[in-house]
């Protein structure tokens, strides 16, 4: 049980978000005393534990260079990149299906993260610190109170109380807070998942015997987040340390209802009708399956997520948008920079008010922004080449955007903040238009297939990879406010660009505002055609060249 009753900070929930945010406040403030209560028992199993094991830059930044887990990620591994395959006929042969994916390694990394495994040793790492950390514990009751919160602890027979200035609920989707303070939102976004872990490893690479497919890429596909994406869909298969393998289902639960993967029977019996070729690789696994999980309509929103009256929300207990593109550790890292900026400040005797209003605006009005990202948008993944233009998309959203201000350490700064807003508001506002314009050409579009070996190959797309290269650099105010402008007119050249193709593919969708002056996605779409040649006139070309880029500032 606990030794002490008194805490700076007590953290409900000892999991990734809650390990993470007790390391982070450490760093923070050396003296501090936080108290970390996690019902599970240490040490947690190894890739059986939980889901979001894939990561991606942001969330790399945060474990690697803010909370110093380099150790740590050595055991995990490197991934390559994000990759998707199209739907094309039966999908029985993966060298048929539009490859969308990284030849060679971009300059950020990521990891593929087995969560027991790392957990395990966040949690030694805490306990090294001098952080309290009790396993095997349930919070009963948390008591917010102006002077000292209380936090009731039960650990087999035994109950004790603990007193806090500051609580922070992390406790996952139990969400103690959210619910004990009916703050639960909905967001419309229904969808649903399953998943399981296959105790070997599920190589792409090994299903097919074509020397140019299998030579096309300079790494092997194995080690890359893959999805397969078709109408209403996306089936994910993550490598994990020790020969391990994640797999995964996400649907819209209007095309693909919950009862037809809510069981490991159902769930194999749909991958048979819509993935047959993984499904049959699966078969040869079935007694290594090491486990099976299902959870109906996971998007979840929140209607707040830091007080003045000190308490806060962390990790999933606060919202929770969508898998896809792997943001869920993002989000804990961009949380939990919150979170320990107000609480490091408040313990420094500053007001914190202004920053607590800020903060929480700041991380809401992200959430929502991303979810213009996913909400409605799973229609999509039926049309090939509709789609893979959305994930161009997507990428420079993300690398241009979000990912470069995290990046940058600037999100707990008021003051750039203010003279970013309107950039990052034209960001968002050109994001929502460009999503709901994808839906417009899915829904009038009847030639959204593309050829049948066709690999679009984003790493070879210089504007992406020089955005993913920049991540790695510093920055100071200025030079950070002109990469975000800069991104932003590159992004507003790329709209113009995709209005243009689905004009020329879906003449019903009628002409873009004004004719394309730049050509940085003309190799993305030849790929999707197969052709060699311009398909479109571009009036004063602009060549994508390193050179060039790198004079406007992109």
């Amino acid at each position: 049980m606990i030794e002490q009753k008194q805490y700076d900070v007590a953290i409900v929930g000892g999991g990734l978000s809650g390990l993470c945010l007790a390391l982070q406040l450490k760093q923070a403030v050396p003296q501090i005393q936080i108290l970390v209560v996690e019902r599970s028992i240490f040490p947690q199993p190894e890739a059986a534990h939980k889901i979001g094991e894939s990561s991606v830059e942001s969330a790399s930044h945060y474990l690697e260079n803010i909370l110093d887990l380099s150790d740590l990620l050595e055991k995990e591994l490197r991934k390559f990149g994000l990759r998707f395959f199209m739907s094309n006929e039966d999908n029985k042969d993966i060298t048929r299906r539009t490859e969308c994916g990284p030849s060679h390694y971009l300059s950020f990394p990521s990891y593929q993260i087995d969560r027991g495994q790392f957990e395990n040793g966040l949690a030694d790492r805490v306990q090294e610190l001098g952080i309290t950390l009790i396993d095997g514990c349930e919070v009963e009751s948390i008591s917010l109170n102006s002077d000292l919160h209380s936090v009731g602890i039960t650990c087999g027979d035994e109950h004790a109380v603990a007193t806090c200035r500051w609580v922070v609920d992390a406790s996952g989707r139990r969400s103690l807070l959210k619910k004990k303070l009916s703050l639960e939102h909905t967001n419309r976004h229904a969808v649903n998942a399953a998943w399981f872990r296959v105790d070997h490893v599920i190589n792409p690479d090994d299903w097919a015997d074509d020397p140019k497919w299998s030579h096309r890429l300079h790494e092997s596909r194995h080690l890359s987040t893959n999805h397969f994406m078709g109408d209403g869909y996306w089936v994910w298969l993550i490598p994990l340390a020790k020969g391990r393998t994640s797999v995964g289902i996400v649907t819209d639960g209007k095309t693909h209802p919950f009862n037809k993967i809510s069981n490991f029977p159902n769930a194999m019996a749909w991958l048979e009708e819509f993935e047959p070729q993984l499904k049959s690789v699966i078969d040869q696994h079935l007694n290594e399956r090491m486990d099976f999980g299902a959870l109906k309509n996971y998007s979840h929103d929140v209607k707040q997520v830091y007080s003045k009256e000190r308490w806060c929300l962390t990790g999933d207990a606060g919202a929770f948008i969508d898998p896809l593109y792997s943001p869920g550790s993002d989000f804990i890292g961009i949380s939990n920079s919150f979170v320990t900026d107000l609480i490091a400040r408040d313990l420094g005797k500053e007001n914190i008010d202004e920053r607590v209003e800020l903060y929480d605006q700041s991380f809401r009005s992200l959430s929502r922004t991303y979810l213009a990202t996913y909400h409605r948008q799973y229609a999509l993944m039926g049309h090939p080449r509709i789609m893979i233009t959305k994930i161009i998309w997507d990428f420079l959203m993300y690398w241009g955007g979000i990912a470069l201000i995290f990046r940058s350490g600037r999100l707990t700064d008021p003051d750039f903040m203010k003279a970013a807003n309107n950039s990052l508001q034209s960001f968002a506002y050109l994001n929502i238009s460009t999503q709901s314009f994808f839906r417009k050409w899915a829904k009038l579009s009847t030639t959204s297939n593309c050829p049948p070996d066709a690999f679009v190959d984003y790493a070879d797309q210089s504007f992406l990879t020089e955005l993913n290269q920049k991540l790695t650099l510093e920055h100071d105010d200025q030079s950070l406010l002109d990469q975000l402008e800069s991104n932003l007119n590159l992004a507003k050249s790329l709209r113009t660009e995709i209005e243009a193709e689905a004009f020329s593919q879906t003449p019903e969708i009628g002409k873009g505002q004004s004719t394309p002056k730049t050509n940085f996605l003309e190799s993305v779409f030849h790929s999707m055609s197969g052709d060699q040649k311009p398909r479109r006139n571009i009036l004063n070309p602009e060549p994508s060249s390193s050179e060039e880029l790198s004079s406007r500032g992109v």
